[in-house]
């Protein structure tokens, strides 16, 4: 079987047990012969009457006798269907769902850091610190690509319009997308080259 091709093997097995329905033929034979009739009140001369004309039939009767409760009949049928393709692309997709959830988790520890930096968010407070140690490496690549950033009074601090953030949420979906697209073609595939079917009956009499 080739790798692509689905194979579908199905068994089915019937088990009958008891007696099963009875039937009675019966037949019967009817014999029928004409006589001449002779007037024997009336005087007249006696006629030899001519041969004997015999007709025989014969009728067969067939009776069956259903007894439900004597005859026990159990069908089993099992269906199991092996598609490498379909696996196959199984597999690919639980892997690209692991890539755009990695990139999710990213793209959102960013536009978080982003928000931060924009409202002018106190950079001692322990969350703050947080993001911006989880974040800084993937901002790092992409220090002064515009220049100095700019600056403004914040709600605690010096308000920041880092683009560098921006930027790097779309590197990182661009990357992601890019690994989606090597996986579909390197590991899987979601068609099938055809159906190899196989089928076995099994009847048992007890």
């Amino acid at each position: 079987m080739g790798d692509n091709q689905r194979e579908i093997v199905r068994n089915e097995e019937t088990v009958a047990s008891g007696e099963p329905e009875q039937t009675t033929v019966s037949q019967s034979t009817t014999n029928t012969t004409n006589e001449a009739n002779a007037s024997m009140a009336t005087g007249a001369p006696y006629m030899a009457a001519p041969p004997a004309v015999g007709s025989q039939g014969t009728v067969q009767t067939t009776t069956r006798s259903d007894a439900p409760s004597d005859r026990v009949e159990s069908h089993t049928m099992a269906e199991n269907v092996n598609d490498p393709a379909a696996a196959k692309a199984a597999g690919v997709t639980w892997l690209n769902s692991l890539i755009w959830f990695v990139v999710g988790v990213l793209s959102i520890l960013l536009i978080i850091r982003f928000v931060l930096l924009a409202a002018g968010a106190n950079e001692d407070a322990g969350f703050a610190q947080l993001i911006y140690g989880l974040t800084g490496w993937m901002v790092a690549p992409f220090a002064n690509l515009f220049g100095q950033p700019i600056t403004y009074p914040g709600a605690a601090g010096t308000g920041i319009i880092e683009w560098a953030s921006l930027v790097a949420i779309v590197v990182i979906v661009l990357i992601g997308w890019l690994l989606t697209r090597i996986a579909d073609l390197a590991l899987g595939t979601n068609r099938t080259t055809g159906t190899v079917y196989t089928e076995t009956k099994r009847k048992t009499k007890l």
